[in-house]
Parts: C-alpha cells; sequence; structure tokens
C-alpha cells in the first residue's frame, strides 16, 4: 500500500472516531466495526487518538499517574476495551458515578498510550514528571530518614545522660575507671552534642565508635549497679 493510501486510511478512522462524539444508540456498533475499516498498522493508533480526544483525560502526573477513556454507556465501553485489548494494550475496567471507564494507573503504560497515539511531547513530559516526582519522593524519604535518625539519637543522648545523672546522684560514678568516668562527665556536660563532638571533646581525641563504646560500658555499669541494688 502507497504511503498517501496509508495516511488517507488513518485520516479516515480518526475522523469516523471523532464523529462519536455526537453520539447515537448505534455508538457502540461503529466502535465494533471499526477493525473492519483497518487498512495499515497504523489505523489502530488513529483508532486510539479518536477514542482518546472523544473519551478520555489524563490526571495531572505531578499528582497522580491515571488515563482514563470515560464512557456513556457499559456497550461502548467493551466494544472499545474489546478492540484495544485485542491489539495487546489492556486497559482496566471499571465504573463511576453513572460511567464506564478504561483507565491505565502505570506511569509507563501511560507514556506507552501517549507514543501509540503520537503524542510524544506528552509522554516525554509525562517522563520529566515522573522523573521530578520520584526525586521529590526519594528527597522526602530521606528527609524522614534522617528526622527518624536524629530523634533516635537525640533519644539515645537522653537516656544515657539520665542514666550518667542517676550514677552521680548515688555516688556510684566514683566506681568507673577514669577512662570511662572521663566520657561520662563530658557526656553529662554536653547533653545535645553528637557523638562526633564528643570525641574531640576528650583529653586525647578518640573516635566516634569509640565513644559509643564507653558510653555502652557506662550504661551497663549501671545496670550492673541497678541488677544489685534489686537483690538486696
Amino acid at each position: 500500500m502507497a504511503d498517501t493510501e496509508k495516511k488517507n486510511c488513518c485520516r479516515r478512522m480518526l475522523s469516523d472516531m471523532l464523529s462519536l462524539e455526537n453520539g447515537g444508540e448505534d455508538t457502540a456498533e461503529k466502535i465494533s466495526a471499526s477493525p473492519d475499516h483497518f487498512r495499515c498498522s497504523n489505523c489502530f493508533s488513529a483508532f486510539l487518538k479518536g477514542i482518546f480526544i472523544v473519551y478520555g483525560s489524563v490526571t495531572d502526573p505531578a499528582k497522580r499517574y491515571h488515563l482514563e477513556l470515560s464512557f456513556p454507556t457499559e456497550d461502548i465501553r467493551d466494544a472499545a476495551g474489546d478492540i484495544i485489548d485485542g491489539h495487546g494494550f489492556v486497559m482496566s475496567r471499571g465504573s463511576r458515578k453513572g460511567r464506564y471507564l478504561l483507565y491505565i494507573k502505570d506511569s509507563g503504560k501511560i507514556e506507552e498510550f501517549f507514543a501509540l497515539v503520537g503524542a510524544n511531547k506528552a509522554a516525554f513530559e509525562l517522563i520529566n514528571s515522573k522523573i521530578v516526582k520520584e526525586l521529590r519522593e526519594d528527597t522526602n524519604r530521606q528527609l524522614n530518614c534522617d528526622m527518624a535518625n536524629i530523634k533516635k539519637s537525640l533519644s539515645a543522648s537522653k537516656h544515657i545522660t539520665e542514666i550518667i545523672q542517676h550514677l552521680y546522684d548515688n555516688g556510684a560514678i566514683t566506681a568507673l575507671p577514669a577512662d570511662l568516668k572521663e566520657t561520662a562527665r563530658l557526656r553529662a556536660e554536653n547533653d545535645q552534642a553528637t557523638l562526633s563532638e564528643l570525641a574531640l571533646m576528650h583529653s586525647v581525641p578518640m573516635t566516634k565508635s569509640g565513644v559509643k563504646h564507653r558510653l555502652d560500658k557506662i550504661a551497663e555499669f549501671a545496670h550492673e549497679i541497678e541488677e544489685r541494688e534489686n537483690k538486696s
């Protein structure tokens, strides 16, 4: 088939689908009969483009991914859905407020839909929106994770500070080895400092993990004292 004929058959198919906007009782029959007039591999794309122009809508991808075709009757929806499914592009079916729907919620498949109907700019914009949305979500997840870690660190700092204060209050702090006693004092005097900051405050600067190890030893020491007190 010559290129001109291909273009003409696709134009006719698109025109036939656009004419459905006027409605009519035979709309479902017209849609069902459409494949009989497919003359080239691009006729299905023209069919799908016309159906989307008349019945379709797409949600702003910055909010959510949702493309749908909304039909006035179930038989019109099923007529269009059967043809679309038959060409390997399956869409979900549903209904809402008296309308009968074919819809897609997967961003990759929406991109494929736009590319199929020749709306390459729309597909490109959707891809860009998806990238921006995913970056924003990744950033929010990272921020939430960071905030959770900060809260966890503050909670742990408050807990060990309370343990050390209890050791001071009952005089048990004097039983600590000199190195642990120094770390306990620094923690008590700098309850908002990070472990890294505490590490540099020691008379002999140490590592963050070294400070963590000492604080764990102090907590263990306090726990042993508490157990002995409970047994006595």
